[in-house]
């Protein structure tokens, strides 16, 4: 497996899968907010953001297990692509600037950052963090994707770090900042970082003191010499055991910030319309995946058959209560991608995403899929299109999706089942290509790239029983990979995006996801205790929790009530 298929693009894609429904598990004894535990605990702001099932303490932010707040309050990135602003905001890093030749890029930093135990904040801290990712291959990050890349990183002074890449590399730039920073001074002594547990972190991050640390909850303090200043003296985190549940405790009143409640302009702005507020803007969407390895799933016409007899406006009325649009072909949301969108691209390919039950029959009926007497298409070599689609226990967004999907492919030969099963056990047999179909969420990201590459790339592609989380469908093709390649050479923002109109255009003629729905980043709050939160009518940051690293960017502005 290489680098690129076990890349920090691969673990933030898998994020993305959770933007809704890995908000998590608990018990229904549930504190007020806050919680009941630790100094900071009738202070503390109360969060849904941890994964389901106990929690182990492990804070190591290169680990897939890592808690949450590892790399959403702990450690930070040189710069956070805000896609709310569409901005990159400076952050550990103040300026980032290729040369001419677009082969080296110097990154300028902060000179007033220390880190957690008062240790300073150098260019070394920088140059090490890239140079241990290098010497283990183990260690997952938003920068694994380029690591082969880099010829050198060198830090010429304190706050200037120049990397120097073999050859041009455009991508690389949102790669190198996205990277979260670890300190030199304490990692260097680090036995083996890729087990390392890092139970009680030095970061550079708001909150690093660990207060108390269950598998049900933890509490962290703030960072006594954080450079920003906070209001905001702690965090409590809970595990949850689904949506549910989760819905029960925002209507209650013990969470500040997260969680989901169906419908809420219904269920949760009434109880208390002073205070109880959600938002949810478009910037990604949710894709049917099936698996390109299993027959007739493989074949680009039989894919766009399925798209055309999915009636996605149910999904979204089901799903989502309405709250959504139905995505186009090339699966970008105008939210999230309006400066990358190609409106002509959408155009050619709408009837592609257009529910149309008469027109998919027909299409497979071309393709030699023909329906027996028992309902049930086969192929001309008899295999029957029979298939199973999984959804983790507990997400009921997801599962509610599912079971549309399910009845529309069934409605027209292709019999689909829905089956739930555990987290660890669904993204196993996902992640391994051991599956027929499943949903997919696009991951947070300031430009396609990284999406397209992971859907269609070569480079992405690796055999069934490895595991892939970008491209657990396991498909790839050759021209996809080559106007893949070809854009990564392009520096000039203008050049980019004619470049990505050719490769919007080839995902929609192919569908190696078929786009459903755009999701909804899912975020609510209550002004009770805190306030500050970004909103439609300040849109200053994401207020989704599911989203790396952007918290960072809220924490700062909350202030106690």
């Amino acid at each position: 497996m290489t680098k690129t298929q076990r890349s920090g693009l691969a673990r933030r894609s898998l994020a993305g899968v959770l933007a809704l429904s890995a908000a998590v598990a608990m018990t229904t004894a549930c504190a007020p907010a806050g919680g009941s535990e630790g100094k900071s605990a009738t202070t503390a702001l109360s969060l849904v953001a941890e994964p389901p099932g106990g929690m182990t303490r492990t804070f190591n932010p290169f680990s897939p297990t890592a808690r949450w707040a590892a790399k959403s309050a702990m450690y930070e990135p040189l710069m956070i692509a805000n896609p709310a602003t569409g901005k990159d905001e400076p952050w550990l890093a103040t300026d980032a600037t290729w040369d001419a030749a677009g082969t080296a890029l110097t990154v300028t930093l902060r000179d007033d950052v220390t880190w957690s135990d008062g240790e300073p904040f150098t260019a070394s801290d920088v140059a090490f963090t890239f140079q241990l990712m290098i010497d283990n291959e183990g260690l997952v990050g938003p920068a694994d994707e380029v690591l082969a890349r880099l010829t050198s990183v060198e830090a010429t002074d304190d706050s200037t770090v120049v990397l120097t890449f073999g050859e041009p590399f455009a991508p690389a730039r949102d790669a190198v900042l996205a990277q979260f920073i670890v300190p030199e001074h304490t990692w260097s002594d680090v036995a083996d970082p890729t087990t390392f547990p890092d139970e009680n972190p030095v970061a550079t991050g708001p909150y690093t003191v660990i207060e108390n640390f269950s598998a049900q909850m933890y509490t962290l303090g703030r960072n006594p010499n954080y450079w920003q200043k906070l209001e905001v003296p702690a965090l409590s985190l809970r595990s949850y055991s689904g949506n549910d549940q989760i819905s029960a405790e925002v209507a209650a009143g013990n969470i500040d910030w997260g969680g989901l409640v169906p419908d809420p302009d219904k269920t949760f702005v009434p109880r208390d319309p002073e205070h109880n507020h959600y938002w949810w803007p478009q910037t990604r969407s949710v894709s049917l995946q099936v698996n390109t390895t299993k027959g007739a799933l493989g074949d680009a016409g039989v894919r766009r058959a399925l798209s055309m007899a999915v009636d996605r406006e149910r999904i979204i009325d089901q799903a989502v209560w309405g709250k959504s649009d139905p995505a186009n072909a090339t699966a970008l949301p105008e939210g999230g991608f309006s400066t990358w969108l190609d409106a002509d691209v959408v155009d050619e390919y709408s009837d592609a995403v257009t529910l149309d039950v008469d027109a998919a029959a027909a299409l497979l009926d071309d393709l030699g899929y023909a329906e027996d007497s028992d309902g049930v298409r086969h192929a001309p070599d008899g295999t029957a299109l029979e298939y199973s689609i999984v959804i983790p226990t507990g997400w009921s967004d997801w599962i509610t999706a599912a079971q549309v999907v399910a009845q529309d492919l069934t409605a027209v030969g292709v019999k689909v089942e829905l089956q739930t099963i555990a987290y660890d056990s669904w993204a196993d047999e996902v992640y391994n290509g051991e599956f027929d179909m499943t949903l997919y969420g696009m991951p947070s990201s300031p430009n396609p790239y990284s999406f397209y590459l992971g859907a269609m790339s070569q480079e992405t592609l690796a055999p069934i029983g490895t595991q892939s989380v970008v491209n657990a469908h396991r498909f790839a093709d050759p021209e996809a990979t080559q106007l893949l390649q070809d854009y990564t050479a392009i520096t000039d923002p203008d050049a980019q995006v004619a470049a990505m109109a050719g490769i919007e255009a080839r995902f929609a003629e192919l569908l190696p996801l078929i786009p459903l729905y755009n999701a909804p980043d899912f975020g609510l709050y209550t002004t009770t205790r805190f306030d500050g939160f970004p909103n439609e009518d300040d849109p200053y940051a994401p207020l989704s929790l599911q989203l790396p690293q952007k918290s960072l960017l809220v924490f700062p502005h909350l202030r106690t009530v």
